[in-house]
């Protein structure tokens, strides 16, 4: 997990709130005006899944890397809601879980987009 990551999610879980819409961020909106920042580091990166809106892009050295440049998902409101009743059902509290618990991470991938399916569009 990059570094950033790392801090940003450690604080998410350690404030144990929603961030909602973050304005004071240099980079808001990232995605779309009045998006939700809470998973500004989405813990289920790389999903790999062109549903959410992301995509495989070239790197300038011939390699592939994921983008979620296109994804709004994670940024919708009741997804970040949800995810957040998920972490906590699952006991999901540390970023080392997030590192160590990926086969719960898939099911709460899984989960999250059967009740809110991924669109392309805001």
């Amino acid at each position: 997990m990059h570094p950033l990551a790392y801090e940003r999610l450690k604080k998410v879980l350690k404030d144990k709130k929603l961030v909602g819409r973050d304005e004071t961020c240099d980079y808001y909106p990232c995605h779309f005006r009045g998006q939700d920042c809470t998973w500004c580091f989405c813990p289920f990166y790389p999903c790999e899944d062109e549903q959410t809106g992301g995509e495989w892009v070239l790197k300038k050295d011939g390699g592939r890397i994921w983008s979620c440049s296109y994804c709004f998902w994670i940024h919708k409101s009741e997804v970040a809601k949800e995810l957040w009743r998920a972490f906590r059902r699952f006991g999901i509290a540390r970023v080392e879980d997030i590192e160590e618990r990926k086969e719960d991470l898939k099911k709460i991938f899984s989960l999250l987009k059967a009740k809110y399916p991924p669109s392309t569009g805001k």
